[in-house]
């Protein structure tokens, strides 16, 4: 491994001390650790369960196993960078970090644990780093925003309205995300409604799901349709004071500026190579399936 990677790794991985210790801005990631080997041995050893416990927790979340897989993109860092070299790892940080000063066996256990939680987390993070596409985005309107994943484990990117708009009952508008993006060939995205949109308004993506193509790169809109009709009830009836009542008109709905109001998910296209035969014969299992050849219920 060079020794400008091995270094770079080195900050990455005593930079997710940061989440653990309250260090200042600025401080190297294997300064922090060399703080912990130099504390007195009693010291260490009064905090190390904690120590111990806490390292566990910030290698071990999902929050870390995407951050490990994005910095294997970026680095080109790879599990073998690792794997069999702990040793030689361990006593590289022990002779940066304590300056020549004597390490006990409890320290140098604790950093060697430290190399093999994260290498545990690389072995993670490996097979996620092969499914983070980077894809260049220009935000393209000044109150943008990125889209984003709203929990670990969403599949769809929730979008951002720049602007406010008010969607007329019966009407069907274009709003522009102030997004432009260069999709990798191959892949495509995909635009659907939020859930919590369509179950409190009448607000529907028109085109469930719009399909963004890798060749295009204009600013990205969804075709948003509010579906409540102009004209509910054209009856005029008296209510029991006498009062004429009627008609009942749709209402419009308001997304509001900053609001989220559809998703966007990447998906993987392969494409087709058709290959054209004389018939395709018959299958055993084909029953005529069709519109309607299971039933209606």
């Amino acid at each position: 491994m060079d020794e400008k990677k091995e270094i770079a790794i080195f900050d990455e991985i005593f930079g997710a001390l940061d989440d653990v210790f309250e260090t200042e801005d600025g401080v190297d990631g294997i300064e922090i650790l060399g703080r912990i080997l130099a504390m007195p041995d009693e010291a260490f050893n009064a905090v190390k369960t904690t120590l111990y416990d806490s390292i566990a927790a910030t290698f071990n979340s999902p929050d870390a196993v995407i951050a490990f897989a994005q910095m294997m993109n970026q680095q080109g860092v790879r599990v073998e960078d690792f794997e069999g070299n702990i040793d030689s790892l361990v006593e590289a940080v022990n002779e940066m970090a304590a300056d020549g000063i004597e390490i006990s066996q409890d320290k140098k256990d604790f950093v060697a644990y430290i190399f093999t939680t994260f290498v545990n987390t690389l072995e993670q993070s490996n097979m996620v780093s092969h499914r983070i596409i980077n894809i260049p985005i220009e935000l393209c309107h000044k109150d943008a925003k990125l889209p984003i994943y709203a929990t670990d484990g969403s599949a769809a990117m929730d979008i951002y309205s720049p602007e406010e708009y008010v969607i007329g009952p019966g009407e069907c508008v274009i709003i522009p995300t102030g997004l432009k993006v260069n999709i990798p060939i191959g892949y495509a995205l995909l635009i659907q409604p939020r859930s919590g949109m369509s179950r409190k308004t009448k607000l529907r993506v028109a085109n469930t799901p719009g399909l963004i193509d890798s060749d295009y790169h204009e600013e990205i809109g969804v075709i948003i349709e509010n579906i409540d009709p102009p004209l509910k009830d054209y009856t005029i009836q008296q209510d029991e004071g006498g009062l004429l009542q009627g008609p009942l008109y749709g209402s419009s709905f308001t997304i509001g500026k900053g609001e989220r109001f559809a998703q966007m998910r990447l998906v993987e296209v392969p494409l087709v190579n058709w290959l054209q035969v004389n018939s395709l014969g018959t299958f055993e299992n084909d029953h005529g399936a069709g519109f309607g050849s299971t039933g209606t219920n």
